[in-house]
C-alpha cells in the first residue's frame, strides 16, 4: 500500500443569500501542481436553510469518500474535511 502525498480536503462554506442560503464546496489541487486557478473544482447549491445545505454536504461527502465525524448540528458553516483518497476501495485484494 502506498503513502498519499498530500491530504486530499474538500472546503465548504454555507452563506445565506436572498431566498436561501447557498452551500458553496471546492476542492484545491496539490500544492505541486503549477494551475492558473486555486481549485479542482468548485460546486454551489442553492437550498432553503442551513439544515438543508448540511444534508447537502454529508451527501456529498458520503459519495465521495468520508463521513462526519460529529452530528450535523455541530458542525460550523465553513470550514474544511478530509477525504479518502479511494473511496471505493475494500482492501479485499491484499494478498
Amino acid at each position: 500500500m502506498y503513502a498519499l502525498a498530500a491530504d486530499h480536503l474538500l472546503y465548504y462554506k454555507i452563506s445565506p443569500e436572498a431566498g436561501g442560503f447557498r452551500l458553496r464546496l471546492w476542492e484545491t489541487p496539490a500544492a505541486s501542481t503549477h494551475r492558473e486557478v486555486n481549485y479542482l473544482y468548485i460546486l454551489n447549491f442553492r437550498v432553503a436553510s442551513v439544515a438543508e445545505a448540511k444534508a447537502v454536504l454529508a451527501h456529498h461527502l458520503a459519495l465521495n469518500g468520508s463521513a462526519l465525524a460529529s452530528d450535523l448540528t455541530d458542525l460550523p458553516k465553513k470550514g474544511k474535511i478530509r477525504l479518502m483518497a479511494f473511496p471505493t476501495w475494500n482492501g479485499s485484494n491484499i494478498g
